[in-house]
């Protein structure tokens, strides 16, 4: 199964939640540490319900996602004025630099090998306007998960035909590197684990330096 068809049948599945409509527990959270005003860039958005939530705000939003099928879903449910568009995070990021006053990531950035993520958030930073914010939620080294798959490298292992990546605190920091940390912290959660018992995801927001 490649890994766009197992997105499309992942977002049919999530269609009989009760999460898919409302803002994440993330994106209420984070959103204290965004600019008041501003381009977002929603990379994962899924069937976009952090992007409605943020475009509710009053941000100008891009949702973007690498599945078609969670594309239509969310065209069916987002307002006009939110951008929609297919995009690969294991390739450049097809937007200019220094546009984005947020990058948003959702449990999106951790499926890539140790080389790509670094590429990933050099790419965001890119984008990123000086002074802007990097807001990410991850898989965590905790996750019971991570030993019932694969070892790809250290932290990295294919499960069920997906790669996965797990975040520790550190880790992320080592990432974010070339941004001004704000938090890095093994205290999020997704309505989705909260029913399994699983509350140490990692958030991470940092900030592109302004100067």
């Amino acid at each position: 199964m490649s890994d766009q068809s197992y997105w499309d049948k992942q977002h049919d599945k999530y269609l009989a939640t009760d999460w898919i409509n409302k803002p994440s527990i993330f994106a209420e959270w984070v959103l204290q540490y965004f600019p008041p005003t501003g381009n977002v860039l929603d990379l994962g958005a899924g069937q976009g319900q952090d992007s409605a939530f943020f475009d509710a705000t009053g941000y100008t939003v891009i949702a973007t996602d690498f599945s078609p099928h969670a594309l239509q879903l969310a065209a069916s449910k987002l307002p006009d004025d939110i951008a929609l568009q297919q995009v690969d995070l294991s390739q450049p990021l097809p937007f200019d630099d220094s546009f984005f006053d947020v990058v948003y990531a959702h449990l999106s950035l951790h499926y890539f090998d140790e080389v790509t993520t670094g590429t990933l958030f050099s790419e965001i930073y890119r984008v990123l306007k000086p002074g802007g914010i990097l807001a990410a939620l991850c898989n965590s080294d905790q996750d019971p998960e991570i030993v019932e798959g694969k070892q790809l490298e250290p932290n990295f292992i294919e499960l069920d035909g997906v790669h996965k990546r797990y975040f520790s605190a550190q880790s992320a920091k080592s990432f974010a590197r070339q941004f001004q940390l704000i938090v890095a912290d093994d205290q999020g959660t997704t309505y989705k684990d909260e029913a399994k018992g699983v509350h140490n995801l990692i958030r991470l927001v940092a900030r592109k330096p302004a100067g």
